[in-house]
């Protein structure tokens, strides 16, 4: 899945990143595996709080909302800071990559692209065994939400948990 992204982002990327004279070539992906990060924490941020079901229903409303402007906000500081960026140019890269591809990936989610799995995304990078030790993951915390989710009947497709497709299900 973050195959995925990251091939959206590097389509979208061309202009805004690699044909922008204000990016020295050589940070060009690196530029590309920020947008990435921005991208990835911003979308488990906005599962996190909710917010993910509002902007999933309506994707043309992202450029003007609160979260994705903070997504972008973070995305242009963290660019300065490490590539230094000016601000003109952070955020026109900024303006041109995370709304564009945040509306790309809720679209997918939007009409059941079977290519393009936003839970298989949000599990990538919540999932899995990384816990250090004595702490409990976030992949835990996850399954014990999704598991409580289930027991309210909020598992629409039947599999058990509650993820990203019982979402995409909700909003159809």
């Amino acid at each position: 899945m973050l195959d995925q992204l990251m091939q959206m982002i590097q389509q979208q990327g061309q202009d805004a990143v690699v044909n922008n004279a204000d990016v020295p070539n050589e940070h060009n992906e690196a530029v590309m595996q920020e947008t990435q990060s921005a991208i990835t924490g911003g979308l488990q941020q906005l599962a996190s709080s909710g917010e993910l079901n509002q902007l999933a229903q309506n994707p043309q409303a992202l450029a003007g909302h609160p979260a994705v402007q903070n997504i972008s906000n973070n995305f242009m500081g963290a660019i300065m800071q490490k590539f230094g960026l000016s601000e003109g140019a952070a955020s026109d890269i900024a303006g041109s990559l995370i709304p564009s591809i945040l509306g790309k990936v809720m679209g997918a989610v939007q009409q059941g692209d079977s290519g393009f799995d936003l839970g298989g995304l949000l599990s990538s990078f919540t999932g899995g065994d990384t816990a250090q030790s004595g702490q409990q993951s976030v992949g835990g915390i996850m399954n014990t939400i999704s598991n409580l989710g289930a027991k309210f009947g909020l598992d629409k497709d039947g599999d058990g948990d509650v993820d990203m497709n019982d979402l995409s299900k909700l909003i159809k």
